[in-house]
């Protein structure tokens, strides 16, 4: 369970944090996460002061071990299990969307409880919030029976002044840190996520590199890389003759086993570089003049088109500023390369008229009663000749240490399995008038197949014509 408490500020009611975290003040709501239902509800709501809780009791979650099926600290300790339950619940706020925008940049006195957090890493909570302006108390509790000592579980509390997005971008990174505890596969992506939710602070933070480390699971090749990204150094180039940090030793090396079971290819071979080369040469197969990246992210595939000349207009779209932001930095002063913020949940008359579109893991971050939508926004609404999609292969999972009920990436809402989304493809390729062909990406194994699945789309009057 985890609080967070606002004061009011001037001609900014406590109340408004409502709109911030897109909950009604006045109602309790549920929500199915993968880690079980979270409540969010309101102990204390006006215009002085707001306090919002968020309440998961881990009912969701399976463990292979038998003994932890009936003893878990899953409901009452917050980890990364319970960051996983944040992002889905307070996923807009973490992104900085909201209906009034001059909320999301304003500070307030705020007040976070969190009143069980595993302390199990090699840095503790004050030495993490203390550097980012917070107040940091820490209650360890006490075994039972006494003289036994402190349990490995401590309440913490902070307060400061902070925008209510960076104060749950700041609990999001630090928790899974200070308990040592990812309970998920990490790849490049998690990179992507940690930049996002890093932007603005890791970068500056006296622990940045023991806080990367944690947050990858010190798994070696993705330090370097995430230290790389936010910093724009490369961290092999360190004097050889210095000491070894801190937070490197015990890394792992490529090609040793990673913390989920998963072997970790060097970065010029991994999935996340395959999956765009394959990507971007379908879009190249389809011969379109105009391209539109739905969910462009930091914008990498516009970054790789663009720089094959060959196409007319290429055009980005996400729903987070902060990504659009980085893309227009790679980017750089490319004039044929438009980027806007969008939706594919809503008509938008700017993305019609491409030759083709890309939905590059992007399907499986929408909740799954809502594709429909998704889906006739892009094949009805856009209408493409070409539609490129991929998302990751659930069946492949397991190869990556991952439990039946886990998925990938904590902001995936499900995830297909090869079944699945060839269903998925047929119908909506028989529903819009369009032909599908099926592939893969990754290496593949010989009873999950490869980790990610894609499908090409063809409006069937182009096929015609």
């Amino acid at each position: 369970m985890m609080t967070l408490e606002v004061r009011g500020d001037g001609d900014m009611p406590a109340t408004d944090l409502g709109y911030l975290l897109h909950k009604h003040p006045d109602r309790m709501q549920t929500f199915d996460t993968s880690q079980g239902a979270a409540r969010v509800f309101y102990p204390r709501a006006g215009v002085p002061e707001c306090r919002v809780a968020l309440h998961v009791d881990g009912e969701g979650v399976r463990s292979r071990d038998e003994a932890q099926r009936h003893v878990s600290t899953i409901p009452y300790a917050a980890s990364s299990r319970f960051v996983v339950a944040i992002g889905k619940v307070f996923g807009d706020a973490l992104a900085g969307r909201c209906a009034h925008p001059e909320l999301v940049e304003h500070s307030w006195e705020i007040a976070i409880s969190v009143p069980s957090v595993p302390i199990g890493g090699p840095v503790g909570p004050e030495e993490l919030f203390r550097p980012l302006g917070w107040d940091v108390e820490v209650s360890r509790q006490p075994l039972r029976p006494a003289g036994w000592g402190d349990s490995p579980y401590a309440g913490v509390s902070l307060q400061g002044r902070h925008t209510v997005r960076d104060a749950l971008r700041h609990v999001c990174v630090l928790l899974p840190v200070i308990a040592d505890d990812k309970h998920y596969f990490v790849d490049e992506l998690e990179i992507d996520k940690l930049e996002r939710l890093g932007d603005g602070w890791l970068s500056t933070h006296p622990h940045r590199d023991r806080i990367i480390s944690g947050y990858v699971k010190r798994v070696r090749p993705l330090v370097d890389l995430a230290v790389e990204r936010l910093t724009g150094s490369d961290p092999t180039e360190a004097d050889p003759t210095g000491p070894e940090p801190a937070d490197r030793r015990g890394a792992e090396t490529p090609g040793t086993v990673g913390q989920a079971g998963s072997v970790v290819a060097a970065r010029r071979e991994s999935l996340a570089r395959r999956r765009l080369e394959a990507v971007a040469e379908s879009v190249r197969a389809a011969h379109g003049r105009s391209v539109l990246d739905l969910g462009c992210g930091e914008g990498r595939l516009l970054d790789a088109l663009a720089a094959d000349g060959t196409h007319t207009r290429l055009a980005g779209v996400d729903v987070s500023v902060t990504a659009l932001h980085r893309a227009t930095e790679r980017l750089g002063r490319r004039r044929d390369v438009d980027l806007w913020q969008s939706s594919l949940m809503y008509a938008d008359s700017r993305c019609r008229g491409f030759d083709v579109a890309v939905l590059m893991e992007v399907i499986e971050h929408i909740d799954q009663t809502r594709l429909p939508v998704a889906a006739a926004s892009v094949f009805d609404g856009m209408a493409p000749r070409t539609v490129v999609v991929t998302t990751p292969n659930r069946e492949h999972n397991a190869r990556y240490g991952l439990g039946d009920d886990e998925f990938r990436h904590p902001d995936h809402r499900f995830e297909f399995t090869r079944a699945e989304f060839a269903r998925w493809c047929d119908d909506v390729a028989a529903e819009y008038r369009y032909t599908v062909a099926l592939g893969e990406i990754g290496d593949p194994d010989a009873e999950a197949g490869a980790p990610t699945q894609s499908a090409v789309f063809t409006r069937i009057d182009e096929v015609s014509r």
